[in-house]
């Protein structure tokens, strides 16, 4: 297994429809199947990178297999020779199980890869070897879009030096076109080197994520494997984890305790637009995609569901020429069961994927449910109202959701709705209204003046107030503090919301506007005046990447999250060090309850933290939750600073993966988020 340090995680925390599950779930997932044969090689290995067991789960799909078989991403620093000799090799996987007579042979394999061609290496003892008999034998089983496995065996005969040439062929039939072997002879047998190009393996070239398989090694009628071996049943097989995959293995599932549990549901697709197929899966209530060219084709991504999975399925309803995840969720709120359909996209390979529409669409409560009608077509997502099940306005109590779009109610003042991709997001188009009837009073004009229902426009994650884009409120505030700021003709806001952060239930204005962040609004300082502060601690206003609210805090009001860089001189070169703020906004101050450093880079050397926001207990507000992730160029050895202790400055530190900290959690204590003891 190579010694590079995993990539890191990009996490959403979520919390389910009118609240959230708790972080630790109860175990689920399908009974651990047939256990596989050690290997010390890779339980030193598991051990050494805090995988708790891999044995296969799963029944019909075992998933982590201890026979470690496993596609490992070629390290540039140490590119496979071609001659025969595997002093460059990761340690190998052993063919432990005797899958059919009785030999004493015996063979160890790896498998390695980069974006042109899949490396085979193996070993074998083998003190009757007979050329172009005896054989390496690898079947790799990779997941098809409309389900199923294709199942393609690739075989590898040793030649022997001076007599016979080697040769990798497809199965007994023709030889594989590029493909080469080099074997040398060593004590007990030989060992090998090969190279196969994906070109000629075009159900791996577009997926390599996902795959299943199994390597065997074949003498005369005996046959030694690395595991289950029936390739007529390729779910059986093995999951061979990939790079991004044993990322995931290391930090979601081992420490999750999911290495024995088969995904509930997964799906393959090109997510991205670049021909290379995801593997969406989700294992117990985590929602997973990794794939080999997928954030940098090291990372993967995951967010806790918050409840049950109903159905996931990959499809292309933006109308982009490929896919997004659409998922729905069911989560208990109180003594109902509330399902949300959601749709996530991927803008790129190396964007974090995010949710782009969310929305109610089933309330049950024993034999009494409301429901609405989905239709996705390309670009466009229709929602309409069914009729009631044993509730009427009258006996309806169910609270109104405040983190994703509320179910449309039959007796509510809205009868469809038409949502269409705008090119980042599904936004509302056009919607058909109806005759509204509340509880106790007949039928009710919409057009009449009433209070306006804010809850219903809420972002997906985490909840908070209604947040809209631009807007014509306070135009003379604003100028107000251009005149005041000196910034008469400055250029348009950075960031523009409106969103509730302060006073009344009436949203604010919150601008981003060169470095100061400005508040204002009808309800803030009774609608007279505005509030600002500049955020010093970035250099310049590119330096501030990113303005977001959400309320982080549960007291209703939304929070400002704020990340970028700030650029610190060091020895050896400038340090770009990332940091995310949380801001707290009342009438007399907009003040800062948190910060802390996510990443840090220098050069091409790079330390990447995982920062989440997931439920705190009572679901009422949010922890921060930071691990550490990936480090790319540095190590242990050369990293030149020390892991700072958690609570120990105005700046949370980074967590580093040498650092000893396998995480650290902050929660609201009423004034600021402090380390949970």
């Amino acid at each position: 297994m190579s010694a590079r340090v995993r990539a890191a995680a990009v996490a959403i925390g979520l919390a389910a429809c009118g609240g959230a599950a708790s972080e630790e779930p109860k175990t689920g997932g399908v009974p651990s199947g047939e256990a596989a044969q050690s290997d010390p090689g890779f339980t030193d290995y598991a051990a050494s990178h805090g995988i708790e067991t891999l044995n296969g789960g799963g029944g019909d799909a075992p998933e982590v297999t201890a026979d470690g078989l496993r596609l490992e991403l070629l390290d540039r620093d140490k590119p496979v020779k071609l001659d025969g000799v595997l002093t460059e090799w990761p340690p190998f996987a052993k063919a432990g199980v005797a899958a059919k007579g009785s030999t004493s042979s015996q063979m160890r394999i790896g498998l390695q890869y980069d974006d042109a061609k899949l490396y085979v290496g193996a070993d074998v003892s083998d003190a009757s070897f007979h050329p172009g008999e005896d054989h390496v034998s690898l079947v790799l089983a990779v997941p098809q879009p409309g389900g199923g496995y294709a199942t393609r065996e690739l075989t590898f005969f040793a030649g022997k030096p001076g007599e016979t040439e080697g040769s990798v062929r497809y199965g007994r039939a023709g030889a594989v076109p590029g493909a080469k072997i080099v074997e040398a002879p060593t004590g007990a047998g030989y060992s090998l080197e090969a190279t196969v190009p994906w070109s000629s393996f075009s159900e791996a070239r577009v997926t390599r994520v996902g795959i299943h398989g199994v390597a065997r090694y074949v003498e005369g009628d005996s046959v030694i494997a690395t595991g289950p071996s029936d390739v007529q049943r390729p779910a059986s097989l093995a999951w061979v984890p990939s790079e991004p995959e044993l990322s995931m293995i290391e930090q979601l599932l081992g420490p999750k305790g999911l290495t024995k549990t088969a995904p509930i549901a997964e799906v393959v697709a090109d997510l991205t637009g670049d021909g290379v197929r995801e593997r969406v899966a989700v294992f117990d209530h985590y929602l997973t995609i990794c794939g080999t060219s997928f954030m940098g084709g090291t990372g993967y991504f995951f967010r806790d569901l918050g409840g049950d999975l109903v159905k996931l399925e990959a499809r292309d309803a933006a109308g982009r020429g490929h896919a997004e995840v659409v998922v729905q969720r069911r989560a208990a709120v109180g003594d109902a069961k509330r399902e949300v359909l959601e749709v996530l996209t991927a803008t790129g390979p190396s964007a974090e994927p995010r949710v782009a529409f969310a929305h109610e669409i089933s309330v049950r409560q024993g034999q009494s449910h409301i429901d609405n009608a989905i239709r996705i077509a390309r670009g466009q997502i229709e929602v309409t109202t069914e009729p009631a099940t044993s509730w009427d306005p009258q006996s309806y109590k169910e609270p109104i959701a405040s983190d994703v779009e509320p179910i449309l109610l039959p007796w509510g003042g809205v009868k469809s709705e038409t949502w269409r991709w705008d090119g980042s997001r599904f936004a509302k188009a056009h919607e058909v209204t109806q005759k509204e009837t509340y509880a106790g009073a007949g039928p009710v004009d919409r057009t009449a003046p009433r209070p306006v229902d804010r809850s219903a426009e809420h972002p997906p994650e985490p909840p908070t107030p209604k947040v809209a884009r631009g807007g014509n409120l306070g135009a003379a505030l604003l100028d107000l503090y251009r005149r005041d700021r000196g910034a008469e003709g400055s250029a348009a806001p950075k960031v523009d919301l409106k969103v509730q952060v302060a006073g009344d239930d009436q949203p604010e204005r919150v601008l981003l506007i060169g470095r100061d962040i400005v508040v204002f609004g009808p309800g803030f300082k009774e609608g007279t005046s505005y509030a600002y502060v500049t955020l010093a601690q970035f250099a310049d206003a590119r330096d501030i990447t990113d303005l977001s609210a959400r309320d982080l805090t549960g007291d209703g009001a939304a929070d400002l999250v704020v990340r970028g860089v700030r650029h610190v001189p060091a020895g050896g070169g400038a340090v770009e060090s990332e940091i995310l703020f949380v801001y707290q906004v009342s009438e007399d101050a907009i003040t800062r309850v948190f910060a802390i450093e996510t990443g840090r880079e220098q050069g091409r050397k790079r330390v990447q933290g995982l920062v989440q926001f997931i439920p705190a207990p009572g679901n009422k507000s949010f922890d921060v939750l930071a691990a550490p992730g990936r480090a790319t160029g540095w190590t242990e050895k050369t990293y030149p600073w020390a892991q700072e202790s958690p609570g120990s400055g105005d700046v949370e530190p980074l967590l580093l993966p040498w650092g000893g900290l396998p995480s650290t959690r902050y929660r609201w204590n009423g004034s600021g988020f402090a380390v949970v003891q």
